[in-house]
Formats: C-alpha cells, structure tokens, sequence
C-alpha cells in the first residue's frame, strides 16, 4: 500500500493535507450538520410574519436596510393586511403552521411560513406576493403529489447577495444585499419536475445593441444554475445525494438562481437585450444597479485557536431547510438542506506517518539480513526483527506518530466531518493507526509484566495488523469526499459566532467547530481494546494447541547439575551466572546440537552445515563471525591461540573485537549491546521495561574460554545484573 501511494499519489510532491479551491467538488446535504442552527427569539403570531411579507408591496425585491428595518420596529400597522389575510392568519394559527421572524444565528434577518402545500400557496395569492412562477407552480403540484411524498413547505423572504458588473466587459463585479421571495419544500427530495421554460411570458427590457452582458462573469457565477438563459455555462438543476435522505433518493432538484433587472426577475440575456417577466413593472430604483446576479453564500467552518484552518462552502443561497421548535421560549430551530461547492485552506501536509512506517520497513529488513545471515529461520526472523531493532525504536516510532496525531487532531477532525481530506491524508491517517496501535500494543506488553516472548500473541497480533490496516484503509477511501457529521455529534460541538461561546472560541469566524477528545486519546482507547481481542485471541488458540504441550525447545541452556530441579529453588537460589560463580557454583554449560531449519519455497532443503561433527564442534558464533574455533585462554607460552581473519594473523580476542563485539563481565556482546548496558546504568529499571529490546550473547566458560552457543535476554534482564564499568573493558 506505501508503494502504491507513493507512487500514484501526490504524497512525495504537491500535496495537501485538505483539498484546494482547483479540487473543490459540490454535493447535496440534507439537514446538514455544519448549517443546522436556529433564531431566537423569532417564533412569533402568524399575522406578524403575513404583515412584514406584505411590506413588500407586490414587488420582487426590497433593500437591504427597509428588510432589516421589519425586524427592530416596535409597533406594526396591521391595516396593510386585508380581512382575508387576517383571517388567514388565525386558520395558520389553528392549524400548527410554524411562523418565525427575525434574525437568525448567522445574523440574518428572515420571515418565514411552514405549513402544508396548500396554505402556503393561498399566502402567495392572498398577500399577491411576487414569486417566481415556476416555485407557484411547483408548490401547486406539491398540492398533488402529497400522498406520495408527505412534507411541509414554506415561503420565506430573505437576505441574498447579487452581484453586478461595475465595468463594462470586466470581471470587476461589485456586491448588494437584497431580499426576496423563495419557496420550497421542507424535504428537498420532494420537490416536483416543474420546467422553467414557457412558464410566464418576456417583454424588452433593455436592447444591449449587439453586446452580450455576461460575456465575461467570475468563476463564482458558474457554480449554480440560473432561471434565465444566456451564454453562461449551462449547470444542472439535477444533484447526487451525499448522504441518506428522509424519502431515499439518489438525486435531488435544486432551485433556480435569479437574475433581476429594474426589480425585474430576468427571464433572457443576449446579444439583443435583457428580457424581464413581462407581468412586472420596471423600477428606476434597482435601474441603476444594471443586471443583478444571485450568487452563493460563502459560509466557512473553522478549527480553533491562533492557527485555524477553515472550509469554505459557496451554498446556494435559496436556503431550504426543516423548521421546528425547542424547549427555549421562542425559538425557532433551522436544519438546513444544502447544496454546496465546497473546498479548504491550504494546509502543507506532513509526510512524518509515512516516514515512521518506512523506518518500521526498513529496520525490518536490517534484522531480516542479520538474521539471515547467520542462517536463521523465517520464524526467528520475524521474533528478532520484533525484539530487537522493532524493540528498540518502538517508542521513537510510538512518539512521532503520537506527535502527528496530536498536533493534527483538529484538522483531521475537521476534514473527516466535511469531507474535505485528499486522499494523502487518508494514507496518513491509515499509516498513523497502524503504526500507533502496533507500538502501543508492542509497549503495553511489555509493561504488562515479565517480558517474555510470547509467541502465540505475537503471530495473532501480526495477523490481525493486516486485516486491521486493509479494514482502516477501506473504509477511509469508501468515506473520500464524504461528510461525517456523527463525529460532531459524539466528540464535539458545532459553535455560531452570534452565540456567547462561539465569541470566545470562533473569533471573526462564521462557525467552528470544537472537538473533545484528542485523536491520540480515540487512538489509546481503539488500540487497546484491538489488542485485548488479540490477546484473548492468542490464549483461546495456546489453549487448543495440543502438539505444543510436550514440546521442548532445543536451545542451549545454562545449569547447575543434572541433579539440581530448578522448581525446588528456595528464595536465595542464585539468578544469574555471576552470582552463582561468587557462591563457588560453577555453572555446566550444556551445548546441544544445532537443529536444522526448512526454508520456505523448498520441504526438503537444509541450511547450516550437515555434518554432525562439524554442528556440534563450532558454535553459530564461531562459524559465521570468526570462520574457526575461539579460545580465549592459554596454558602456556607454546599455547598462544590465534586465528586466520581477514587474511591476518591474530589472536582469538583479537579477531573478535574487530568483528565489533566486546566482553562484558563473564559474556561476549555486541559493541551496541554493551553501550546499552553502561546506560541502563543511568536509567530507572522500570523505564527499561518500556524498551523490549533482545540482546544476545555469549557465555564464556571460566576454566576454558570457549563460548556458548548464542544465548538471549532482554535488556532489562541484563542490566539487573549490574556489573562493575571496569568488567566491561575488553581483556586478553
């Protein structure tokens, strides 16, 4: 997988940790968490709501400060409401119509009405409210289709963003906020195919004279479609659901953006002119503003803190979404349905996971060699490249990644819950688990008690890596551009800027979101209860291993005498060599022959040397690192041992030491080895139990100066042997 991603991924070059603008990709989002939200208080009578609707006079359009003005005034003259409409109001009253005006937590002021179909097409034609036709008429077949898809609709009037040319053939656009009229259904999947072509007639309402007015239009404007036709990019009103729908769909329809000139929604643009519904009347007062372009909201969500890394979302900004009401006097809460292009800041992303899980390869490919090299079994491979090299960096592997995971956790967080990650940082993510859970488990194994080998746990626990990894791996990449808002909803909060607590964590920001538990304390937690499992695992299978229970390993041993049981030891036997040679108890050193190991590929091939005499003559040690025999010792002057290595004549201790190894007290060491000895000695015991490192070693035999066969411990074990510095120099 490492190589795959590597190679076929941006990993190694130009990528990013979120997704960029060029990458941004649009989506539907029913009753999306990072727009749910609310207005309070804005629950209020339904006639109240029916009168700042009817403000706006039969026009399609009001500015920005009259529309805010509805919502601070302190007395309303219901006059402007005929008989009908008054009576209106009381039959949406009675019949637990939802009515709310106000201003909501993005800090926009609404008006808005949720009942059935029907009520609310009788408000459209009893307050001769100026909608586009097509939403009339999508609201009457509402009327319909009801049994077939049961919901509620709303009309509501709202704040939205045009933006219009301020020099002729530039992309200069300058920006005003204006109110209008959108209808819609509560569940968007509901919405019926009306077409927008034929649905009301055109008239001229400006010649252009040969010159095209959207020849040229930012970016911004091609993202959405529009309800008049022109040379803009056509867009298709027909969306992919992102996630589950109330009725399951896999697509839904979008509404229309409008176009307005004079107040007029705009129906065709071209070469000739701007043509406008030919039931309205032109006003002088939004001439002077020339073609008005709906475009999208731009509502980021954001991380915290000094340094926080925001998503942006361009929304369309026809806002659908379910209303209701909650236990706080007057409140009106907001689920909003999105459509969203959406994209990230861009964040450099951290090849560090990637690094770890190299290292982890290639340390075990430097224990695979030396292994190997000494004619090693497969087996025993796996066992050296676990307790020793693995064994000594798994706590540098542990701390880097424990590093990435805690300093990233926010924007992991944030790029999971709105489906921003690039499928870089889905790699690291599946690099950081695996490397993270098989260190942790490794250390907590070994601070679980006496650090034995256990096999059984050891091939589980590998096994269950693989499956573990390629289960992480999938379900990332199956998730790859999808939102996740069940993380915010079980570790976090999505906080508004409007509210108290978003003022003390959001900052300038729109929205953020705070999460509560660190992605190293999820990770803590999933990887334990992984290696319980593999723990109850291994003992279920040590427990059903019949062939092993009389199994001896034939593997060289140090003991007192044939006749001494060790499970009669009191509590002052001696433990180690040194003590028992101090107490005048010469350990006997019983060599047995080498066993032969299969090699993969091949049932019948032998490794190591197939003659008996020469098995049992020379150690591992002596054969594959000096070539000949060592002694150490001599009896006499015409008894000097030497040795033929490297084409030179020297001494046994001689060609040891240049073969990198050292004596250390009563054994023979690796020089490494021995450097971890003289810091153990710097070092609390119980830290050495967190590194489980193998060490090997050789005994040498006091009266003789031959050596053992290889013998191993761990480094803690070893150092409680606490030898004086001065042993530790080599000696002849």
């Amino acid at each position: 997988m490492m190589l795959l991603v590597f190679v076929f991924t941006d990993y190694l070059t130009t990528g990013t940790f979120l997704i960029e603008a060029k990458d941004s990709y649009f989506a539907f989002s029913e009753m999306d968490l990072v727009m749910s939200g609310g207005c309070t208080p804005c629950h209020v009578e339904c006639k109240k709501v029916l009168h700042q609707m009817a403000t706006f006079h039969h026009q399609a359009l009001m500015s920005k400060p009259t529309f805010e003005d509805l919502y601070t005034a302190t007395s309303w003259d219901y006059s402007i409401l005929s008989n009908e409409a008054l009576a209106l109001a009381a039959r949406l009253e009675a019949s637990g119509a939802i009515c709310s005006g106000g201003v909501d937590e993005w800090g926009s002021p609404l008006s808005i009405i949720t009942g059935e179909a029907e009520e609310i097409v009788e408000i459209i034609e009893t307050l001769q409210l100026s909608v586009a036709p097509q939403q009339v008429m999508e609201a009457k077949r509402g009327v319909q289709l009801k049994a077939q898809c049961v919901t509620k609709w709303a009309v509501e009037g709202h704040l939205r963003l045009f933006k219009f040319q301020a020099v002729k053939n530039g992309l200069d656009y300058s920006s005003i906020p204006a109110a209008d009229f959108n209808v819609f259904p509560e569940f968007t999947e509901c919405r019926p195919e009306v077409p927008n072509e034929g649905v009301v007639g055109e008239k001229l309402a400006l010649a252009t004279g040969g010159e095209d007015p959207v020849l040229v239009v930012p970016e911004l404007i091609k993202l959405f479609p529009y309800s008049f036709t022109s040379s803009i990019p056509p867009v298709s009103r027909v969306v992919g659901t992102s996630g589950p729908t109330v009725y399951p769909a896999s697509t839904v329809t979008q509404s229309l953006f409008r176009a307005y000139y004079s107040g007029c929604r705009v129906r065709t643009v071209n070469t000739t002119g701007i043509y406008v519904e030919d039931t309205c009347t032109l006003t002088k007062r939004w001439q002077n503003y020339g073609l008005m372009l709906q475009v999208p909201d731009d509502i980021p969500v954001c991380s915290t803190g000094s340094s926080s890394i925001c998503i942006h979302n361009n929304y369309n900004s026809l806002w659908e979404w379910v209303t209701g009401t909650d236990s706080t006097p007057g409140r009106a809460l907001m689920k909003i349905s999105v459509f969203r292009n959406r994209y990230a800041d861009t964040v450099a992303l951290s090849v560090l996971p990637g690094m770890v899980v190299l290292q982890m390869l290639l340390m075990g490919m430097i224990s695979l060699y030396q292994v190997m090299s000494h004619k090693r079994s497969v087996l025993l491979t796996q066992i050296w490249a676990y307790r020793c090299q693995n064994g000594r960096m798994q706590v540098f592997y542990l701390a880097q990644v424990t590093y990435h995971l805690a300093h990233n956790s926010d924007t992991y967080y944030l790029g999971l819950v709105t489906g921003t990650l690039t499928v870089e940082s889905l790699a690291n993510l599946t690099f950081s688990f695996f490397a993270f859970s098989y260190s942790f488990v490794n250390l907590l194994k070994a601070r679980s008690g006496v650090q034995k080998l256990d096999r059984h746990f050891r091939l589980t626990w590998e096994i269950m890596q693989v499956v573990i990894t390629t289960g992480v791996a999938s379900i990332l990449y199956a998730s790859h551009l999808t939102s996740l808002p069940w993380i915010v909803d079980w570790n976090g909060k999505l906080l508004r800027k409007t509210t108290v607590e978003g003022a003390k964590y959001c900052g300038l920001h729109d929205s953020c979101i705070v999460m509560y538990l660190n992605l190293v304390i999820v990770a803590v937690i999933v990887s334990t209860l992984l290696g319980l499992i593999a723990l109850s695992a291994s003992y279920v299978a040590q427990s059903h291993s019949k062939p092993w229970e009389h199994w001896s390993p034939s593997e060289t041993r140090i003991h007192l005498g044939s006749s001494h049981d060790s499970s009669f030891e009191g509590p002052n036997t001696p433990k180690t060599a040194l003590e028992k040679v101090a107490r005048g108890q010469m350990p006997r050193v019983g060599v047995l022959p080498r066993a032969r190991f299969a090699i993969l590929g091949g049932k019948h091939r032998r490794v190591g040397p197939t003659d008996h005499q020469l098995a049992t003559t020379l150690t591992t040690f002596e054969e594959y690192c000096l070539g000949s025999e060592f002694t150490k010792l001599f009896m006499d002057c015409d008894d000097f041992a030497y040795v033929t290595f490297m084409n030179k004549r020297c001494t046994s201790v001689e060609a040891l030491l240049l073969t990198g190894y050292l004596f250390y007290d009563k054994h023979v060491y690796q020089a490494p080895s021995v450097v971890l000895l003289l810091l153990a000695r710097l070092l609390p015991p119980k830290f050495l139990r967190t590194f489980n490192i193998l060490l090997l070693r050789w005994w040498v035999h006091p009266d003789h100066g031959t050596l053992t066969h290889a013998l191993s411990c761990t480094w803690y074990t070893a150092s409680e042997e606490n030898y004086w510095i001065s042993e530790a120099t080599p000696i002849a």
